[in-house]
């Protein structure tokens, strides 16, 4: 039986190529009543990046940057973490808390290290099944348990805390140990075996298996295919889609960075950076290439980072009757309210602005881009 309780959070300086680098590893310790017995601590680390997320930046680095790029990196802080996490007496809890027993399989994955052996407790699983309504944020749910404002939110240590007081509040309200809930019901508990990891009542993945899972389900909803036959199946079907790891998003990616102007347009765009929603960029290939083709011709530059555009166009995609969200808009959102300019337009005004309509961008012949698959293509940077 545990005698103690660890609540952990993590932050990551960016997840880029699906895995997360650490840059803060949080906890907090109590006992079986949820009783503080060691106070909260930080691990801040090294995350060992080229470039970090803009987001992450902005809003959530509780450090300065100099100084967490001043610390050891992870495999520095291995032997303590992995003391920590695989302690036998020892139960470990987190929010939301399968993305970072992630994060920390793909740290031990770069840094090619023994992957930790974790078991743990996911509070957000309790609070949702307790509550009976849709999955929210540490924030929410601390917010409407506690009655407080969660001061200090994105910190790991920090977070941590909030993670232990709200577990402690629902049980208090429910009457109930956590040790109830972990020993009645096995499906807001899960483990690692190796690299692959998940829920009991789930299977165990490694990141790969989950995301590819993830992208084959994404596509059955728009293909309307009932079956479940495998992804590449499913990708050769959707041949026009920019899937991340495809080579439609390779040439993509090549053709972006080395594209000229090829006819003379009136220069509309001169000088502007251009981002279209995910809603339309992910499932139109060929459409994409012209675009971005003729974004060029008029003077204009096309770019992936929707948070770095002049102008972002908007695409309206039905899901299930309901309209598909696009994080691209949302990051565009952001930004205004902070004070950037960015122009947003609908999908039919930008095509006039750059003196198409839709038949005619559909029209356009299609190119060949496999000259792009050579290597002098290679790409050097994001865009």
């Amino acid at each position: 039986m545990p005698m103690k309780y660890l609540f952990f959070d993590i932050e990551c300086a960016n997840c880029n190529d699906r895995r997360g680098k650490i840059y803060s590893f949080g906890y907090i310790i109590a006992d079986e009543g949820l009783n503080v017995i060691e106070s909260e601590k930080d691990i801040v680390m090294n995350p060992d990046v080229d470039k970090w997320d803009w987001y992450v930046l902005k809003n959530i680095l509780a450090y300065s940057k100099r100084d967490v790029e001043s610390k050891s990196k992870f495999n520095k802080q291995y032997n303590k973490i992995k003391r920590l996490l695989e302690d036998e007496e020892t139960t470990v809890c987190g929010f939301s808390v399968k993305d970072d027993v992630g994060y920390i399989l793909d740290e031990c994955e770069r840094y090619k290290l023994e992957p930790i052996k974790i078991k743990f407790f996911d509070v957000q699983r309790l609070e949702a099944k307790i509550s009976k309504k849709e999955t929210k944020g540490l924030s929410e749910a601390y917010i409407a348990w506690c009655k407080q404002l969660p001061l200090g939110a994105h910190r790991s240590d920090v977070d941590a805390r909030f993670t232990l007081e709200l577990a402690k509040e629902i049980c208090k309200r429910e009457k109930k140990a956590i040790l109830d809930f972990i020993e009645n019901d096995e499906t807001l508990s899960g483990k690692t075996e190796g690299f692959k990891y998940g829920f009991n009542d789930e299977q165990l993945e490694t990141r790969d298996e989950r995301y590819e899972r993830k992208e084959a389900e994404r596509l059955l909803r728009f293909t309307g295919r009932k079956d479940k036959s495998g992804f590449r199946e499913l990708k050769e079907e959707c041949k026009d889609y920019i899937l991340k790891g495809s080579k439609n998003n390779l040439l993509f990616l090549r053709f972006m960075e080395n594209v000229k102007p090829k006819t003379t347009r009136e220069q509309t765009l001169l000088g502007k950076k251009i981002s279209i929603s995910l809603n339309y960029e992910a499932y139109n290939f060929t459409n994409m290439m012209r675009i971005v083709q003729l974004i060029c011709d008029c003077g204009g530059e096309y770019v992936k980072k929707a948070s770095t555009a002049d102008i972002f166009v908007k695409y309206h995609l039905l899901e299930d009757g309901e309209e598909r969200r696009c994080s691209k808009y949302e990051f565009v959102q952001e930004e205004i309210k902070n004070g950037k300019d960015i122009r947003v337009m609908e999908f039919d005004d930008f095509l006039k602005m750059i003196g198409i309509t839709e038949k005619g961008l559909n029209e356009l012949p299609i190119e060949d881009y496999e000259y792009l698959m050579d290597e002098k293509y290679k790409r050097e940077k994001l865009a």
